[in-house]
């Protein structure tokens, strides 16, 4: 599910505080005559410049989550197989430097992923992925692609065309096997997308997954840790 409005701007008030008060800060000390020599003052004018920088970077994530939060649709349907799927999301640089493990690419006939737009498709699974790896800090990251059946694993998707998904799990090499029970598991929790430090990143992939149909969680023990459910049809 997307974050819903108050989310939204509590993570944006949250990302706007640091590098306001940053700009503030040093122009107070300009103003007030504390820098007294040149590298000081060009130390803290460049302070300056990287914290506007991060301003205007939100400025572009706003418009991103916005034009999404308005849409219906996740765009024009185009279908993007599995194996492709796995090999464009390799090359992100996000997942750049996990392990990866399955065999999703060995059954590339089971079926196609139906996408409005597959490159935000993929970038969101790769931000929300990285998250993860940053809360590994220094552990071993991995990934795990595979195929499953729908039916025994999603009770409540069983109308959605087709029988099978592709699941990818994401996170802490160690606790990938916790997160194979799935999103239904008693100890799978929801992913938190209004992290702070994140920007609107995790806020625009939550908008991403939700227009998907993509099922994310986490678990209880292993936060650091993500897992993906995405629905295919029959190719």
């Amino acid at each position: 599910m997307a974050p819903d409005l108050a989310q939204v701007l509590n993570t944006l008030a949250h990302e706007i505080r640091t590098p306001l008060a940053v700009s503030q800060g040093y122009l107070k000390l300009y103003l007030d005559g504390r820098l007294t020599n040149v590298d000081d003052t060009r130390k803290a004018f460049e302070q300056t410049r990287q914290a506007l920088g991060a301003l205007a970077a939100l400025c572009v994530d706003m418009g991103k989550v916005s034009a999404l939060a308005e849409s219906r649709s996740p765009g024009v349907p185009e279908r993007l197989t599995a194996v492709d799927f796995v090999k464009s999301l390799r090359a992100a640089n996000e997942v750049a430097d996990a392990s990866w493990h399955g065999e999703a690419g060995a059954r590339s006939a089971a079926g196609d992923i139906v996408t409005g737009n597959a490159r935000d498709l993929i970038q969101a699974v790769a931000i929300v992925s990285k998250a993860a790896f940053d809360e590994a800090r220094d552990q071993p990251h991995a990934v795990q692609t595979e195929i499953q059946d729908r039916r025994a694993l999603m009770k409540d998707d069983l109308k959605d065309d087709g029988v099978e998904e592709l699941v990818v799990l994401a996170g802490e090499a160690d606790s990938l096997p916790a997160l194979q029970a799935g999103p239904d598991a008693a100890n799978a929790q929801a992913v938190d997308f209004v992290k702070g430090g994140k920007g609107l990143k995790l806020i625009w992939a939550a908008f991403v997954l939700d227009k998907h149909r993509v099922h994310t969680w986490t678990h209880s023990a292993h936060r650091a840790s993500v897992g993906f459910r995405i629905p295919l049809v029959p190719a």
